[in-house]
This record gives C-alpha cells, sequence and structure tokens, in this order.
C-alpha cells in the first residue's frame, strides 16, 4: 500500500470510530435514562422508599438532563427547542450539587454560605418545632432537610406537600424532560424489573432540634454549616451504597458512573474539612476518615480525572481508543486509565465508599 493510500485509509479508519464512539454517547445516555425509569418504577412499592429515593436520586437526574441537553445540542441542535423545562435553573443548579465542595463557582466558602441561608430559611419556617429532618436506617444518614434543600431535591422551608408540592414538580419535569430528549434520538425509555426484596426496610424520616443532634454528632468546633456538610457527604455515600448499588440488576454501568463521580467529589471534599481544621486531625472522628483519604485506593481513584469526565459527561472526546460496547462501562476505563480495568476500580470505589460510610457513622463523640 502507498504512503498515501496507507494515510487515506488511517483517515477512514479513524472516521469510522469516532462515529463509533459517538454511538456510545447516545447509548449512555439511554441506559441512564432507563436506569432512572426503572429505579422510579421499583420506588412506587412503598411511599417511605419512594420519598427517599426521590430525594437521593434528583441530583442525578438532573445531571442526566443537563448533561443530555448538552449532548442533544452537539449531536442535535435543531431539536433543543423541542424540550421545555419549568425547573432549568433548578435542574442546573442540582447537577452541580453532585460536586460537593468542588464546585468551582462555589467551592468551600460558597457551599457554607448556600447551607448558613438554608438554616435562616428553615428556621424561620420552623420557628416552633424541631427544625431538622433526618432519613437515617441504622445510625446511617440517607438524607436531611438542608442537604435536599441544597441539592434542590426538596423545598422543605415551603412545607408543601401533595402532588403540587415542589419535589413532586421537580421530579415529574425532571423524569419528563429526561424521557423528552431520549426521543429526539428515537428511543423511548425502557423500564426493567429490578430487584427491590435486597432494599431491605426503608429509612426513617425523624425530626429533632438540628443543634441538639450535632452537639454529640461532630466535633464541637465546628460550625454548624460544616456539619450540614458532612451529613449530605454521608448521604450521598449511603444511598449509593444501600440505594443504587443494592439493586443495580442489568445497570452496572449506570450505578458505576454515579458512584464514582460520588467517591470521587466526597474523597476531594473531605479532604478540603481536613486541611481546613488542621487541629482536629487526630481526634477519633477525623482520624478514621483521614485513614481512609489515605488509602492507597482512595489515593488511586482520585488521580483518575480524566475516568470522572466521562462519569459525568457523556460527549467522548475522538482520542479515546478501544472502546466497545461489550465491555464493562464500555471500555472507558480502560481507555481513560492505562494499567488499569474495570473490575479493579470498581473494587477500589466499593471499598472505599463502605470505609468513607463506616468512617463517617462512627465519628460520633463519646
Amino acid at each position: 500500500m502507498s504512503g498515501k493510500s496507507a494515510k487515506l485509509q488511517r483517515r477512514q479508519n479513524r472516521a469510522l470510530a469516532v462515529t463509533d464512539w459517538s454511538n456510545l454517547d447516545v447509548r449512555m445516555f439511554r441506559d441512564d435514562v432507563d436506569w432512572l425509569a426503572s429505579l422510579g418504577e421499583a420506588s412506587q412499592i412503598d411511599k417511605r422508599w419512594q420519598g427517599i429515593i426521590g430525594l437521593a436520586l434528583t441530583p442525578h437526574m438532573a445531571r442526566v438532563v443537563h448533561e443530555g441537553m448538552a449532548l442533544l445540542q452537539t449531536r442535535r441542535p435543531a431539536h433543543v427547542r423541542a424540550i421545555k423545562l419549568e425547573f432549568a435553573a433548578e435542574i442546573e443548579a442540582s447537577r452541580h450539587s453532585v460536586k460537593l465542595l468542588d464546585d468551582t463557582k462555589k467551592l468551600y466558602d460558597g457551599v457554607v454560605q448556600d447551607f448558613e441561608r438554608i438554616d435562616e430559611q428553615h428556621s424561620q419556617a420552623w420557628a416552633f418545632v424541631p427544625d431538622y429532618a433526618l432519613g437515617v436506617r441504622d445510625g446511617r444518614i440517607f438524607t436531611t432537610s438542608r442537604a435536599a434543600e441544597f441539592q434542590r431535591s426538596g423545598r422543605f422551608s415551603e412545607r408543601t406537600t401533595g402532588p403540587n408540592g415542589y419535589s413532586n414538580r421537580f421530579g415529574f419535569d425532571i423524569g419528563k424532560a429526561a424521557a423528552s430528549i431520549l426521543r429526539q434520538f428515537g428511543y423511548a425509555p425502557n423500564f426493567l424489573a429490578l430487584p427491590v426484596q435486597q432494599w431491605g426496610t426503608a429509612p426513617t424520616i425523624n425530626t429533632l432540634d438540628r443543634s441538639d443532634y450535632y452537639e454529640t454528632r461532630f466535633d464541637p468546633s465546628f460550625p454548624p454549616a460544616l456539619s450540614d456538610i458532612l451529613c449530605l457527604i454521608e448521604g450521598s455515600i449511603n444511598s449509593g451504597l444501600h440505594i443504587f448499588k443494592r439493586i443495580e440488576g442489568p445497570f452496572a454501568s449506570p450505578v458505576f458512573r454515579v458512584l464514582f463521580v460520588t467517591v470521587s467529589h466526597a474523597l476531594s471534599a473531605l479532604d478540603e474539612v481536613r486541611a481546613r481544621y488542621p487541629d482536629i486531625t487526630e481526634t477519633p472522628g477525623m482520624s478514621g476518615v483521614s485513614d481512609v483519604i489515605d488509602l492507597p485506593e482512595a489515593v488511586r481513584i482520585r488521580t483518575l480525572r480524566k475516568l470522572r469526565n466521562r462519569c459525568m459527561h457523556y460527549v467522548i472526546p475522538a482520542n479515546l481508543a478501544e472502546l466497545d460496547e461489550r465491555l464493562p462501562m464500555y471500555g472507558l476505563v480502560e481507555a481513560t486509565s492505562p494499567g488499569l480495568s474495570y473490575e479493579t476500580v470498581n473494587a477500589d470505589v466499593l471499598l472505599v465508599l463502605a470505609s468513607l460510610s463506616d468512617a463517617l457513622h462512627n465519628w460520633r463523640q463519646d
């Protein structure tokens, strides 16, 4: 083959590969929408689970819609105007909340300010009753009223429930948008049965006084907003482990992406807390968390920035090689992290999440 012919062949191969990779973009989006639809359907088995799942799932639904819109803009820009979003601003804010303290528009101080604002709203709305709601099972936090407000899952300061309540209207808008975006690519959501019996007993919602709770929950030197942040992190971790992973069924790839994003930002956020409060690094609570942050598996996860980006976004760079829809995560782990396999990274993620869940659960002061 002449040099000119070989060059042409390589160009054609690259063009074909990019087309195939682009198809994986839509396939990933389809996977996520099918997962959301199936998990939403599974939550109908029990009203207690339905509420908890709705609060836990909303930020990830927002990510799917936000990134799905970006994919639609890239692939079929003329179809974008067909999508109508009643809660566009809330969806964008909810999607950013999965970054925890890594939101470059806020960082630590901005997130603290958010929780201080939420505290003021809740204190006014709940002036004569316990001002804090906690979703918990076996002492492990799944959500709090203030975390849900930060993630835009709920608007507890309004205290409006039922079909006309904020949570129901927002959840409906996100779900409708995800399905509508998928239809612009020529597909409809596919509902698959999930092993809901593996969930076990649903977390219960307890109402209590926030100040009394935090007095023995974390270190006394922490401002209340920081304790709110720690509960947000703990709830994100436990939701991933005990809701999403427990019944992942045929949705291993969507669940892996959610868990990888969760663990990446949880490690970063907790390391930020450790750096800002060096005087408590030797206390039992922070020491237990530090032990997990410094695990080789945790350190390795934090180096995989390219993989984190592929778990967050759908559009796949054309320079990634050896992708294959038959592989776990379509080969994105191996393509972004040379020398590592999906099985290795997945094991790292589960180990670190379980260890963080235990460390945060055991932070309680004597």
